[in-house]
């Protein structure tokens, strides 16, 4: 029986570009389109490393955008045998910032960062404060454009050129300056100082080199200067090798400092491999073809490896009034008609601008009786619940995740205590889990069980790695066990969270990206709403729009459904709609192709 990371590394051996960026033995940029297989080249290519191109005690780390990426990656990798070994690292941005740069470093160099590091929770209120001190209107002035001001200030290998805004930067110093008096630290600052260590520090960076001689970066568009800044200089200045997998057409995060211009820098840097997926093995060619008016551009390659010959379905329906009239057309015709042709329920997407759209749209569905998964578990971002969701897929069996991986976490949780303690409460964590499955019925009962026998709580609170964010994350996930939406969970139905089980998947255009679907619906295509009105006339957020109207067609795989609103209702009263340039740009395109034909 041929193991899984044979059959994807033969997989990959049929698809040249996806195997020349396998084989390149030197520092790669590869810039991968919707469905073009970049997440199985990425972990067929640490797998390789680690088999056979580097030896322990060295290791490699890779680097993606969450938390949530992280555990799928780990999850992919285990399935394809890798063992756990020294010198790993598979973490996001900050996690690899505190615990390989600024822990271990920042105390020699005396870099002025509270330590323990204790995340500030009251940003936005600082924020404000600093905006009336300047007298400055906080229509003038967002919480993104003094980030993305502190941003910029980070570094200077990078020669992108970005517009500054010279009020947002004087909030900018202002608001660090406050920080460092508070003692406290927010992420920006987390990243600037680990990239501050690696530029000013040959010691930092000859330490990074000895231990990691490969780093692997996933979704490079989304990370922002920072990290750009910090690859800039480990490029320059050490002998690691890189392996960056991204698109610069799905870069949709400028309000978290996300730009495609640093992607695109290092894609053309001479001392850089670079390749270039350009094979979809999601879509079929007509929507490939479609989706690519939605960026304005007509230098395209993508073609389709699967579903050659089969047609496209895309459809415009116009409602007469409201969003809710949207909501009924899928409850009464999309769903019905998806059924009539036998795709099941996991198989649909929904796409909306918010989540309070998608909330009364499941309300609706419910109404209906017709199940639907509702994509918005923000507590699955924290990386200790994340850890309890893997403790109940171990307990019920829901999943491939092993003991080991889970003991692994434990001893991240109560790494403060001494060895002695530490040994007793590694005993402990297999009985607990063991005596915890009576409790699988009720998930607020098996939680609270948990809870009381290992002392999370008491743990994440005594250990500095973690800040008081996370415990009002735990305390907020517990009351939701509770009395909010995870009261009538089981421990398995918890344990499946994120995967939708024969039901309609509800979520937002932004946090599609990386799903597919047969059938995508998409909501809201008005004038002025899709894009925002505000954004039209400024270059560069209607072309960030425009990245986000192409992540939202290239999640189908045959199907699109387009929806507006002849009549919305403000505040100011009901406005007569007129359909959006993304629906007419598409709606163009779709009748010249069948003219075509």
């Amino acid at each position: 029986m041929t193991d899984l990371y044979t059959k994807k590394l033969n997989q990959i051996k049929i698809d040249k570009e996806q195997y020349d960026a396998f084989l390149s033995n030197k520092s790669t940029v590869v810039k991968a389109g919707p469905g073009s297989g970049k997440t199985t080249v990425l972990t067929v290519k640490i797998m390789n490393l680690l088999k056979e191109k580097i030896k322990e005690p060295r290791g490699l780390a890779c680097i993606t955008f969450s938390n949530e990426a992280v555990s799928e990656f780990t999850s992919r990798l285990n399935k394809m045998g890798y063992q756990k070994r020294k010198n790993i690292m598979l973490s996001t941005v900050h996690s690899f910032c505190i615990s390989e740069i600024i822990i271990p470093f920042a105390k020699l160099y005396n870099k002025n960062i509270s330590l323990p590091l204790s995340i500030i929770s009251e940003k936005g209120e600082l924020f404000q404060s600093i905006l009336g001190n300047y007298s400055i209107d906080r229509s003038q002035v967002k919480l993104e454009d003094m980030d993305n001001e502190r941003n910029m200030l980070i570094g200077n290998q990078s020669k992108v050129a970005i517009d500054s805004n010279e009020q947002a930067k004087k909030v900018a110093l202002e608001y660090e300056q406050r920080l460092k008096e508070l003692g406290k630290v927010d992420f920006i600052e987390i990243v600037k100082v680990a990239t501050e260590l690696i530029e000013e520090q040959d010691y930092v960076r000859r330490c990074l080199e000895a231990k990691y001689p490969w780093i692997l970066i996933d979704e490079y568009q989304d990370l922002g200067k920072p990290l750009h800044e910090m690859v800039l200089t480990l490029l320059a200045k050490t002998n690691i090798k890189f392996f960056i997998v991204g698109d610069p057409d799905q870069s949709i995060y400028s309000f978290q400092g996300g730009n495609p211009a640093y992607l695109k820098e290092l894609f053309e840097k001479e001392n850089i491999r670079s390749i270039e997926l350009k094979t979809n093995y999601r879509s079929n060619q007509e929507i490939i073809d479609l989706s690519s008016i939605a960026l304005n551009l007509d230098d395209r390659e993508y073609r389709a490896g699967t579903r050659q010959g089969e047609k496209a379905d895309i459809r415009f329906i116009t409602c007469k009034n409201e969003m809710s009239d949207q909501y009924k057309y899928i409850i009464n015709n999309i769903i019905p008609e998806c059924i009539g042709k036998n795709i099941p329920f996991e198989e649909i997407c929904i796409l909306s601008k918010t989540w309070g759209e998608l909330e009364d749209l499941s309300r609706a569905m419910d109404n209906a009786n017709i199940p639907n998964y509702f994509a918005k578990q923000g507590f699955l971002k924290n990386q200790v619940i994340i850890w309890l969701k893997d403790c109940a897929s171990w307990v019920t069996g829901s999943s491939a995740v092993s003991f080991t991986d889970i003991f692994e976490y434990w001893l991240k949780i109560i790494s403060y205590i001494d060895e002695k303690d530490k040994l007793l409460k590694v005993r402990n964590l297999h009985s607990v889990l063991n005596s915890s499955k009576q409790h699988q019925n009720q998930l607020s009962d098996w939680v609270h069980y948990m809870f009381e026998e290992l002392s999370i709580k008491d743990n994440i609170i005594q250990n500095e790695q973690y800040d008081d964010k996370n415990i009002a994350v735990l305390e907020d996930f517990y009351d939701l066990t509770l009395t909010g939406e995870l009261k009538d969970y089981s421990v398995k139905r918890f344990s499946e969270l994120g995967k939708p089980n024969n039901q309609v998947t509800l979520t937002t255009r932004h946090s599609s990206k990386g799903l597919e679907f047969e059938v995508i619906v998409l909501l809201g295509l008005e004038e002025g709403n899709f894009p925002f009105f505000g954004n039209v006339d400024d270059e560069y957020k209607l072309n960030e729009e425009r990245r986000v109207f192409y992540v939202s067609l290239t999640r189908a795989k045959r199907v699109c459904y387009l929806l507006r609103s002849e009549r919305i209702t403000y505040r100011t009263g009901t406005r007569i709609k007129e359909p959006s340039m993304f629906w007419n740009e598409l709606m163009e395109a779709v009748e010249l192709q069948r003219k075509n034909k």
